[in-house]
């Protein structure tokens, strides 16, 4: 059950309702796929909504498969994630549980494979995604199907 009075009942809807700030998320996120891979976009997508106990939305169920998603707890293990998603995951995970357990050698992972710019983009990607999902969970919303 959610405590919002709106009758608005996932992630688009409920952030809709202060369009200027929806706005200029969709720009970011936007400019944000411009620079990293959707496939590890969406990895590192749904591995953050595992860890925060959130709804993942349909779609993003459909583009991973259910198969993928339930192998993401043990992404270290699992060949069909390429040594990028490998490292962009494994700071997915510090980002969402201890941000100060990045350690240089987890971002020189990311850098070999992207680059500085890449990096940094896929630190902001993972504070969308973090504070998103805990946004999600805390609202008991899901993201629009």
């Amino acid at each position: 059950m959610t405590w919002l009075t709106h009758p608005a009942n996932d992630f688009a809807q409920v952030f809709s309702l202060r369009t200027n700030l929806y706005n200029d998320y969709r720009l970011f996120e936007a400019a944000l796929e411009k620079q990293l891979d959707q496939r590890l976009m969406w990895v590192c997508k749904a591995r953050c909504a595992q860890l925060h106990h959130c709804i993942m939305d349909g779609e993003l169920k459909r583009t991973l498969g259910d198969d993928l998603i339930a192998a993401l707890p043990q992404w270290y293990n699992d060949p069909r994630f390429s040594a990028l998603e490998k490292s962009a995951l494994q700071l997915a995970e510090c980002f969402c549980l201890d941000p100060h357990s990045i350690s240089d050698d987890m971002a020189a992972a990311v850098v070999a494979h992207l680059g500085d710019a890449g990096l940094v983009a896929l630190l902001e990607f993972l504070a969308l995604c973090d504070g998103f999902a805990r946004f999600r969970a805390i609202l008991n919303i899901e993201e629009a199907a």
